[in-house]
């Protein structure tokens, strides 16, 4: 099921926020991580090597985009930089790396080509230079997600100037009704002009 929601000009950066609680991207276990992001919009090998502080993969801290990811469904989190000490340890290739908490590391296993959905998340300025033509592009989220977020943030509904369940524009009651029984849909946010 594909929801757009169209808002006033300009405001679709107020709902960036969303992208923090992750949204879901379908690739290949094989996939390098770097790769996998420059396919996103807008991240570029350029962008990713300047603007991309902080990367964590189901948690951990990772100073390389080289490496494949494991598991049906990992957690990529990005970030810009973040402030004071925390900042410095998490940050890629960091000198304070020796300070993270040392977690176990396993040997990437040679794995056949599957589909998994990766969980991304991003935060901070990230979110916002970013997350724009994601959401304008669509974005697979669960609808827990989108629900709690909109719930937390009601003053973003009164951005919203039409609302298309599938291919019909219906209330902000019939929207709610309509998504309350699913677990994901593909979400689209854009300018109501364009």
């Amino acid at each position: 099921m594909t929801v757009t929601l169209s808002v006033q000009a300009h405001s679709n950066h107020l709902f960036t926020t969303l992208l923090q609680s992750g949204v879901e991207v379908k690739t290949s276990s094989t996939i390098e991580m770097g790769s996998f992001l420059c396919q996103l919009p807008g991240f570029t090998p350029e962008y990713i090597s300047k603007t991309v502080e902080t990367i964590f993969l189901d948690g951990t801290p990772v100073d390389a985009l080289n490496q494949t990811f494991s598991g049906s469904n990992p957690t990529l989190a990005l970030s810009a930089s973040m402030p004071g000490l925390a900042g410095a340890i998490f940050r890629k290739n960091s000198i304070h790396s020796a300070l993270r908490t040392a977690t176990d590391k396993t040997d990437q296993l040679q794995q056949d080509q599957q589909e998994i959905s990766v969980t991304l998340k991003l935060f901070n300025s990230i979110a916002k230079e970013r997350g724009g033509d994601l959401l304008s592009n669509g974005v697979s989220i669960k609808v827990a997600k989108l629900l709690n977020f909109l719930e937390r943030r009601p003053e973003l509904c009164d951005y919203i100037t039409d609302i298309e369940l599938g291919s019909e524009t219906v209330t902000f009651a019939e929207f709610l009704t309509g998504i309350s029984q699913l677990q994901s849909i593909n979400l689209k946010v854009r300018n109501a002009n364009g």
